[in-house]
């Protein structure tokens, strides 16, 4: 039998963490999954197979540097809004700026396959202005892909879904009259193609290093294989 995965996971009280980490502790390949957030997830219940790590910041890793150690995959799954984080320096410090010292963290721990969830048409070398939300928003989740390019990781995958389906109740407008024509890309779906994408080198030589799924349709082909 194959030696279990462990993973360690940023962002997993999100929507599309929740059901990451959901999945992977279901997932009988994966022997261990390291949480690393300001909230506990899954509400607090415990598994057998889940380090759950609660710290007050993310903004400084460096209490956390030894649970790094010995992880297959980083996944990054932290996403807020401007509304959420309350100022546009805000949102970039947390997109951007969390998503790099996650990356540093992990590719210090020698950790070989970073995952990171992106959207579609992010740029990183976008012009924008902070009162200009949807350009800062393309540059800002550009210059997050960037945290895991520009570290030194033997494999990076980036996943660029349009709009998402995030299983909640009380779910915007946007998104109940998305859910109702069947538009859109389920979270669980999401997580779901991100497992398969870890679990999988999806036709990549040795001489490959990314890829990028840019579109619902390009992630969906993943869990349809």
């Amino acid at each position: 039998m194959s030696q279990l995965r462990k993973a360690v996971v940023i962002g997993g009280t999100g929507a599309t963490g929740q059901q990451l980490i959901k999945q992977l502790l279901e997932n009988d390949k994966w022997g261990q999954i390291t949480s690393i957030g300001r909230k506990p997830v899954l509400n607090g219940k415990r598994h057998d197979k889940l380090q759950d790590i609660v710290i007050e910041s993310l903004y400084d890793l460096s209490s956390t540097k030894k649970l790094w150690k010995g992880n297959d995959v980083f996944f990054n799954c932290i996403g807020t809004t401007r509304k959420r984080a309350g100022s546009a320096k805000e949102f970039i410090k947390v997109e951007a700026g969390i998503s790099m010292e996650a990356a540093k963290m992990a590719s210090n721990a020698k950790i070989s396959h970073a995952s990171l969830v992106s959207a579609s048409g992010a740029n990183h070398n976008q012009w924008a202005k902070e009162w200009i939300h949807p350009l800062l928003y393309i540059r800002t989740i550009g210059q997050k892909e960037q945290t895991v390019i520009k570290n030194d990781f033997d494999r990076v995958s980036i996943f660029k879904p349009g709009m998402l389906i995030r299983l909640m109740e009380n779910g915007n407008w946007i998104e109940r009259i998305m859910k109702s024509k069947g538009l859109g890309l389920r979270v669980d779906d999401l997580a779901l193609a991100m497992v398969y994408d870890a679990e999988n080198k999806n036709g990549l030589s040795e001489l490959d290093s990314s890829v990028v799924y840019l579109s619902n349709e390009n992630i969906k082909s993943l869990i349809t294989l």
